[in-house]
């Protein structure tokens, strides 16, 4: 078994007896003459407009989340580039707070810091021209790095040589310091459970749109940080996406990576040591290791590719739905229906289309508090072959307390009508993966987080990730396994307005924050 991400996992864990983590020389949390600023953008670099106008359309947002779109075989333009970023990272909301502006994206992170850029290298994308670009989501545009095809050395570095013929790759990376700058080491995990909350709109969109798409985790990382001319430490890669195709690479011979100059993460960002040590130690260096790492991916519990959407579910899309998301942020304690809990946690429970995972396959287990469904005792539930099933019942008040309390004090846990705790066997995983596999646990923790809060918005109610005592999670559910993520779900306490389309986001008057219980 791996040694450094369990001493990572258990160094940036949450829960009583712990002693506290070495201090960094010169790190203040959430210090704010050091915030990291909100958009990466390249000086120097073209800028390319994306469409704004982009109507509605595609399947319902219920039929892509239950996975029942048939794909449909189309190319990709730019106009659904555009919808795609727009709706996995684009600005939909912005507020002034203590005189500064607050920017809002369409995919949830936790305590709105954003970590992840999105690279796109384009080939057959109609009206757009083959070359590699970075999204900039604060000017809705394309920075274009480097003219030419760059997906043969993308398929290079991912050990797929697929990858050189898909008319559109995505190439997500992290900046930890925008998180670590508040959440301290445990902001690594912020990286990758954000990354997971984006792949959950970006999936969704490609298949509501007839499109699928595949995640490779499995890379070199040092080509690939070459290529995307980071430095693999300030900003790291993350995933490879590949959407469409096949088809045909375009022959335009070897294409230098780019060498422009970015703008700084924050005045003076820190590197924290454990941060580096942990991500440099999953690293793969050669396409064989990568080969190598892919066949070794453990089973895994078999899920459901489709699902069951609920009876007379709505037709909104998926567009729709997602200007509409917003972390939830106060519940009310009131009853929901069966399908919330069942359609949702099914949905969450879809596997993910990545090289890490053997088709049909998940990591991931779910146990969750139940306080508030319509025909489930209140308690402590496993979620196993698609079921329920009860783990200890007790009251409903102490089932809220206790969520409250593995929640941090939260009241979200405990108000919410179920709170979903994400588990992976972290023994496991370590042994068959290496240090490599504590980023697939988490990455997919991130993609179920996503998708059950989605899948709530869709029925007409709310969700949002929050931020839990890892011993004590543990203990709740008899210590079996490690908890990666929790979500609460329930019954938004107020009316959230949508955000806006590309270009001009809605303003907020004010921000609603959680309370503590």
């Amino acid at each position: 078994m791996s040694e450094l991400a369990r001493l990572y996992h258990e160094a940036t864990g949450f829960g009583s007896g712990r002693p506290p983590r070495p201090s960094v020389p010169g790190f203040i949390p959430s210090d704010p003459a050091n915030r990291p600023v909100p958009f990466k953008r390249y000086s120097g670099a073209p800028v390319l407009g994306l469409p704004t106008d982009l109507p509605p359309g595609g399947a319902p947002a219920v039929a892509a989340l239950s996975g029942r779109v048939p794909p449909a075989g189309n190319g990709v333009d730019l106009e659904f580039l555009a919808r795609l970023l727009f709706l996995s990272a684009g600005v939909t909301r912005w507020a002034e707070v203590q005189e500064q502006a607050v920017w809002f994206r369409t995919a949830p992170s936790a305590g709105n810091r954003h970590p992840v850029e999105v690279y796109v290298a384009a080939g057959a994308v109609a009206g757009l021209e083959t070359g590699l670009y970075h999204f900039a989501p604060d000017v809705f545009g394309l920075e274009e790095l480097s003219t030419g095809d760059h997906r043969p050395a993308l398929a290079d570095a991912a050990a797929a040589p697929e990858v050189a013929a898909d008319p559109l790759v995505l190439v997500l990376t992290g900046v930890p310091w925008r998180t670590a700058w508040k959440y301290g080491e445990r902001g690594w995990r912020h990286v990758y459970w954000d990354a997971g909350t984006m792949l959950a709109n970006l999936l969704t969109v490609t298949e509501a749109y007839g499109m699928r798409a595949q995640v490779l985790l499995g890379f070199v990382d040092s080509a690939l940080s070459r290529r995307l001319g980071i430095d693999g430490i300030a900003e790291f890669p993350i995933a490879v996406v590949t959407i469409g195709g096949p088809g045909e690479p375009t022959p335009t011979g070897e294409q230098p990576a780019p060498h422009l100059a970015a703008s700084p993460p924050a005045p003076a960002p820190l590197e924290l040591p454990l941060i580096t040590e942990v991500q440099r130690a999953g690293q793969l260096a050669t396409t064989g290791q990568v080969t190598a790492w892919r066949a070794a991916a453990p089973a895994g519990t078999r899920g459901a590719d489709t699902v069951e959407p609920p009876a007379n579910a709505p037709d909104e899309t998926i567009d729709s739905l997602i200007l509409r998301r917003g972390s939830t942020r106060r519940m009310r304690p009131d009853l929901v229906p069966p399908e919330l809990l069942e359609w949702g946690m099914a949905v969450a429970g879809r596997p993910l289309p990545a090289d890490a995972l053997p088709s049909g396959a998940t990591l991931l287990s779910h146990r969750l508090t139940v306080h508030a469904v319509r025909g489930l005792e209140a308690g402590l539930y496993d979620r196993t072959g698609g079921r329920s099933e009860p783990y200890r019942t007790a009251s409903e008040a102490s089932v809220r307390r206790l969520s409250r309390y593995l929640c941090r004090d939260q009241a979200l846990g405990g108000d919410a009508a179920f709170t979903d705790y994400v588990f992976t066997d972290l023994d496991r995983v370590l042994d068959a993966y290496g240090d490599r596999g504590y980023r697939v646990a988490q990455l997919e923790a991130g993609v179920a987080a996503g998708r059950l809060q989605l899948a709530a918005f869709a029925l007409g109610y709310g969700g949002t990730g929050l931020t839990f005592t890892d011993d004590d999670v543990a203990a709740a559910f008899g210590g079996r396994g490690a908890c990666m993520l929790a979500v609460s779900v329930g019954i938004p306490a107020y009316q959230a307005r949508p955000g806006g389309p590309p270009g001009r986001p809605t303003r907020l008057d004010r921000v609603v924050t959680s309370r503590r219980a």
